[in-house]
């Protein structure tokens, strides 16, 4: 059986015009992500201001990291090459302004694992990202204490620094909330 396109001319609405070429869909999220020297940039603000401005403001022994919310950030952005490489950057740094060298470690696992939810999530999304941020919380601090405790002989400390780490996160998840909502604020004010 076959159809003529003056029967389906009828079935249209509006006596039978024609409907205009399709919509082609778009992405929800149109993103161009950060030349890396920009990051890194950003990246060392970060290390300087945790360290110097933010060092004395503490909750419970915890303070908050904004490399980790950064890290967690560009992992989600970037992919899992540019947050791992950041991370063993900014984790170098960190190093070498005296934190007797776990931080190379961690900073990078924590890059290499924000990266692997790239492809998996929206970017901006509020839960996944806090999520994302109390999960790499998590993960740096238990590479720390892990390397801490066999590397470097540090024995004793995992009441306090499981202590520290819960607090930890609640500050870096409350930052990361903070962070989110502010950059989308100021992206509507910028449209």
């Amino acid at each position: 059986m076959t159809v003529d396109s003056r029967a389906l001319d009828r079935l249209r609405p509006e006596g039978g015009a024609r409907r205009a070429d399709a919509v082609r869909p778009q992405d929800a999220e149109v993103f161009v992500p950060p030349r890396f020297w920009a990051l890194l940039l950003v990246a060392v603000g970060a290390i300087i201001v945790q360290s110097t401005l933010l060092q004395p403001l503490s909750l419970r022994g915890a303070h908050v990291s904004l490399l980790t919310i950064l890290l967690v950030w560009t992992g989600l952005r970037c992919g899992v090459t540019t947050a791992g490489l950041l991370g063993l950057l900014s984790g170098a740094i960190e190093d070498a302004l005296g934190s007797g060298g776990v931080n190379v470690l961690a900073t990078t696992v924590t890059g290499l694992c924000a990266g692997l939810l790239n492809v998996r999530f929206f970017a901006d999304s509020l839960p996944v990202f806090v999520s994302a941020v109390g999960f790499a919380t998590v993960l740096r601090g238990l590479v720390t204490y892990i390397v801490s405790e066999l590397a470097l002989g540090v024995r004793g400390s995992f009441h306090r620094a499981s202590h520290e780490l819960v607090w930890q996160c609640v500050l870096n998840c409350t930052a990361a909330a903070l962070v989110l909502v502010i950059e989308r604020i100021a992206g509507h004010v910028r449209k």
